[in-house]
């Protein structure tokens, strides 16, 4: 199996297994806002809150580099009630940025709040790739949230906000050992700390975020890689996009002008001398040619595609000069984990 199948088979909206909520019903109850029109087509079902993750590590070898394609399928089923709820409140998010229509913006506040309140995602997590897995569910809740807040009741947001800080207390705890090697899966915990403490301005999560996004970037060498990603042998390159991903939208998190309370108007592109766009400038090049990471792993590359290049929405349009159309064919520029919807969403933060 590809290292790309997994994402193609998160990217489907499958079954939800066990009970479902019709959210239709359940959600205009939450919020005191107006109601939708009849031409809004009703919320989507969600699947209900999951409170416990039994995920499969499916990473193999004595450093845990390697992966082993049937444990990924194994574990790919058993989390995707958990993604596709992600993947259904990212949806109505996204189609609240693009078309400021409250009756998505309450869809996404209206499931957000039957997870908090189901206390999901806060029981016990199977092993360390359950918490990975609740790392990445927290970055797309955040970004969801973050997204339709405005639309949200005073109940709503002291229901969910709430169980936000939960959750990145829970992610800090796991990622919080400062001797761990800086990984794509340490800059996956800044992006989701980062947005939990955009969404509920929330500075200890904010800060938290900001540190682990600096000491990935220490971790970018001469080269232009996280050297301990270049273990992975035939996914080094697609590790390595996976990291930047994670970096670059925590660092369009920080850019954001100041103005509301969790804007911060922080420059984090410049952090660690620009180490940010030695990694870019390396995946770049790699996805055009992967010759040096060939070479440098022994092994022909896995390239990244589709999903997983979604990040380059915003670094397109940040950097054009930098970027120099190096736009690879089969991007799609949407990814909950990334934020949803980015190329909407870096057309109206990046000015």
């Amino acid at each position: 199996m590809s290292p790309n199948a997994a994402a193609d088979a998160e990217a489907r909206i499958g079954r939800a297994n066990g009970r479902t909520i019709i959210a239709a019903l359940a959600w205009l109850a939450l919020a005191a806002a107006p109601a939708p029109t009849l031409a809004d087509p009703p919320c989507l079902s969600l699947p209900a809150p999951i409170r416990d993750l039994d995920a499969i590590d499916y990473h193999a070898g004595t450093d845990g580099a390697l992966i082993d394609p049937a444990l990924r399928m194994k574990n790919d089923a058993a989390m995707e009630p958990a993604r596709t709820f992600v993947r259904l409140v990212s949806a109505s998010a996204d189609h609240f940025t693009a078309d400021g229509k409250a009756a998505a913006g309450l869809c996404t506040i209206g499931g957000l709040r039957l997870w908090a309140e189901g206390e999901a995602l806060l029981g016990t997590m199977s092993n360390s790739q359950a918490q990975r897995e609740r790392t990445g569910l927290l970055s797309g809740l955040a970004f969801a949230y973050l997204k339709t807040r405005d639309v949200a009741s005073s109940t709503d947001r002291s229901a969910i906000e709430p169980w936000l800080d939960k959750l990145a207390r829970g992610v800090e705890a796991s990622f919080g050992d400062p001797g761990r090697p800086a990984n794509r899966r340490l800059a996956l915990a800044a992006l989701a700390t980062v947005a939990v403490g955009a969404a509920i301005d929330n500075d200890d999560h904010w800060r938290f975020g900001e540190k682990a996004y600096d000491q990935s970037l220490e971790a970018i060498n001469a080269n232009g890689v996280l050297e301990i990603e270049m273990l992975g042998g035939e996914r080094a390159l697609f590790d390595q996009d996976f990291a930047l991903g994670s970096l670059v939208m925590s660092a369009e998190l920080a850019a954001r002008e100041k103005g509301k309370d969790w804007q911060k108007g922080e420059d984090w592109y410049e952090h660690g001398g620009g180490a940010l766009h030695r990694l870019a400038n390396r995946v770049l090049d790699g996805l055009r040619d992967s010759s040096w990471f060939s070479k440098e792993t022994g092994k022909e590359q896995a390239l990244p595609s589709g999903r997983d290049l979604a990040w380059i929405a915003f670094y397109a349009r940040r950097f054009p000069d930098r970027f120099a159309g190096r736009v690879p064919d089969g991007a799609i520029f949407q990814s909950p984990r990334l934020g949803g919807d980015l190329a909407v969403l870096a057309e109206k933060w990046v000015r």
